[in-house]
């Protein structure tokens, strides 16, 4: 978490909050429920309008058909089912017998008009037979009796010539005298005499027409049979067809002379209203099956208006239940939560009056997020009204941790970048140690800060030190060589490594010693509520701290030392005497250039070294630091592996 999510969280508008902390109150599958179940509502409301017109419509169609049949009956619904159980069926079939009716009258229609043309033809051919054979008798007359006696033999004795080329003699008579001229004598004679030709085709002219005459004769007949077949089916089908005996139909029988026939047709010819009636048929068919139509779609339409009048109240209901539901979820983990953000806010501000912290989620909106106190008596206050910068950033990261707390933190890793920003120097070390309470929930915790008296007092095992952690300082950093990490060690360890090396430097050992046995008096004088000389600043200096530990209480101060192997008790007040006889040493040689060090050993600013290294072992555990908790009897650290006494200073 970064302070920027913080300000957001405590300063957005209800329904940004909202989405600042849905993570951690996931309802997400409900809330996908709960839309779809609002979607088939929304779904089934369009339909159940959707059904309420078509049952208006429905209705008015049926009223429009009641009404075209000049309302027969008061009950337009009773008038419909009566009407779509009529059968349909005959409907059909008449219209289909009316169809073969006119069909028949076709076949007869034009029967006189048909006969006549057929006599003309006939009349057209008797004429054109008698000119014909007019003409062969004249053509006939203009050849001589000779001429046309021979006039085959010649025609035969052609033909013999063509199919035998040689003569010998005269096929006729047998003689060979003039042989070889016969056949050119036979062709000149046929040549000589031309009327052979207009006579054959006179010949096929008037055969053809004889041919034509018979065949119109015999079409007359075949028509004149074919017609009164046709009349005699008509009269059959209109006297055996029940379906059409209520229509107009033609008297029978038909008379048999074809001229009588055209009368006989424009009397009895009423194919334009038989086709009326079929279209009526028809008609009547159609609005059978549309009110049909209208009637089974009202009956759906109002099926469904039924069933969704019954659905749709339970589906509203149920969403009611899960809306209340996920509300009364969501609201008793804000509940919780707001028990846990007052808890957490009264560590950092306790005795403020300021832990009555409600989160509650708008009842009139959906996921927006209101944040109200206590504040002055006033009841639902926003904070945002009266809180400093400090205390809003302290409230909102309360509020993350008490959201991200929930629901196996052990199974998640905190992240807190820099959120001490803003937060006052008074409240501070109060946040710290809150946070350091909070963390021990979740797997690993990371927190960046740019705040240095955070990683001072880290260093000297004031805040927390019975915690875990692993300290990372980033130093300077370079495009070359990019980022420089370090480690964080304690002035403590630094003393032991500065007594651990082979080639001491005493200057820096006694320097570093002093400057631990400060802190080490300044916790005693504290603890202990000792005098010390009152200076601007509190700017104490080792003279100072020293002194004012005395009297009983330098003679009662001792440590209990507790392990699993052993327990130990050591007199810290006999160290601090030690110290007290040698505590010139850390002034002349660790913290000023003097001549008067160059008349000391190394061995004396060891010594005061390694007794102010003493003092911390006692005094300090590396694993849980300093006995800072009362306990009603003395002071321990954190592991009770450090007891100091007395709880209070001997009077």
């Amino acid at each position: 978490m970064r302070r920027s999510e913080i300000l957001r969280l405590i300063a957005a508008q209800p329904a940004e909050r909202y989405k600042e902390i849905r993570q951690f109150i996931d309802v997400s599958g409900i809330e996908t429920s709960e839309n779809t179940l609002r979607k088939l509502i929304n779904n089934k409301e369009r339909d159940f309008d959707t059904a309420i017109t078509r049952v208006s419509e429905n209705r008015n169609a049926i009223e429009h058909f009641w009404k075209q049949v000049n309302c027969p009956i008061h009950d337009v619904i009773s008038w419909a089912k009566d009407e779509v159980k009529k059968d349909v069926a005959h409907l059909e079939k008449k219209k289909n017998n009316i169809d073969a009716l006119i069909s028949y009258w076709n076949k007869i229609e034009g029967g006189y008009e048909k006969y006549l043309q057929i006599c003309n033809e006939i009349e057209n051919a008797e004429t054109k037979l008698a000119n014909d054979q007019v003409t062969l008798t004249k053509l006939s007359e203009a050849a001589s009796n000779n001429y046309l006696e021979i006039i085959d033999i010649l025609q035969a004795a052609q033909k013999y010539f063509h199919k035998h080329d040689t003569l010998e003699k005269c096929p006729l008579c047998g003689s060979s005298e003039n042989i070889s001229n016969l056949v050119e004598n036979v062709n000149k004679q046929i040549e000589e005499n031309g009327l052979i030709g207009k006579l054959n085709t006179a010949k096929q002219t008037v055969s053809r027409s004889e041919i034509s005459l018979k065949s119109k004769k015999q079409q007359l007949e075949d028509f004149l049979k074919n017609t009164r077949n046709d009349f005699k089916k008509l009269e059959n089908y209109c006297l055996n067809t029940s379906e059409i005996q209520d229509l107009d139909l033609p008297f029978f029988p038909a008379p048999e002379d074809p001229t009588q026939w055209l009368e006989w047709t424009t009397v009895y010819n009423k194919k334009e209203s038989w086709r009326k009636e079929a279209d009526r048929c028809i008609d009547s068919k159609n609005f059978i099956e549309t009110l049909r139509r209208s009637l089974n779609d009202l009956a759906n339409n109002e099926n469904i208006v039924n069933e969704l009048s019954i659905t749709l109240p339970k589906l509203k209901r149920v969403l009611d239940i899960i809306e209340s539901k996920r509300k009364e979820y969501t609201d008793n983990i804000l509940e919780a939560i707001s028990i846990r953000v007052g808890e957490l806010y009264e560590l950092i501000h306790p005795n403020e009056g300021l832990d009555k912290i409600a989160l509650a989620l708008d009842a009139a909106k959906r996921g927006s997020l209101d944040i109200s106190m206590e504040f002055g008596g006033k009841q639902d206050t926003p904070p945002q009204a009266y809180f400093s910068d400090s205390h809003l950033d302290t409230l909102g990261l309360c509020v993350f941790l008490a959201l991200a707390e929930r629901e196996n933190p052990e199974q998640k890793i905190l992240v807190l970048d820099d959120v001490l920003g803003s937060v006052d120097e008074p409240h501070v070390e109060r946040v710290i140690g809150m946070i350091y309470d909070v963390i021990q929930k979740f797997q690993h915790t990371i927190v960046t800060t740019h705040y240095r008296p955070w990683r001072e007092k880290f260093r000297w095992g004031i805040l927390k030190p019975e915690q875990g952690c692993q300290f990372v300082e980033l130093k300077h950093w370079s495009l070359d060589s990019g980022m420089a990490l370090t480690g964080s060690i304690t002035e403590i360890v630094r003393l032991k490594n500065l007594l651990a090396d082979s080639d001491p430097d005493i200057q820096s050992i006694t320097g570093k010693a002093g400057v631990i046995l400060e802190a080490l008096l300044d916790f005693l004088t504290i603890k202990y509520a000792c005098a010390v000389p009152r200076k601007v600043g509190n700017t104490y200096v080792l003279s100072d701290l020293l002194g004012a530990v005395n009297g009983k209480l330098l003679r009662e101060l001792k440590v209990e030392k507790i392990s699993e192997q052993n327990n130990e008790e050591i007199q810290i007040g006999e160290i601090l005497k030690e110290i007290q006889q040698i505590a010139q040493t850390r002034n002349v040689i660790g913290a000023h250039f003097n001549e008067l060090s160059f008349n000391l050993y190394p061995q004396d600013g060891l010594r005061f070294a390694k007794l102010v290294e003493q003092l911390c072992d006692a005094l300090i555990c590396p694993d849980y630091g300093w006995p800072n908790k009362d306990t009603g009897s003395y002071w321990k650290n954190g592991g009770d592996t450090r007891r100091l006494h007395p709880l209070k200073k001997p009077s």
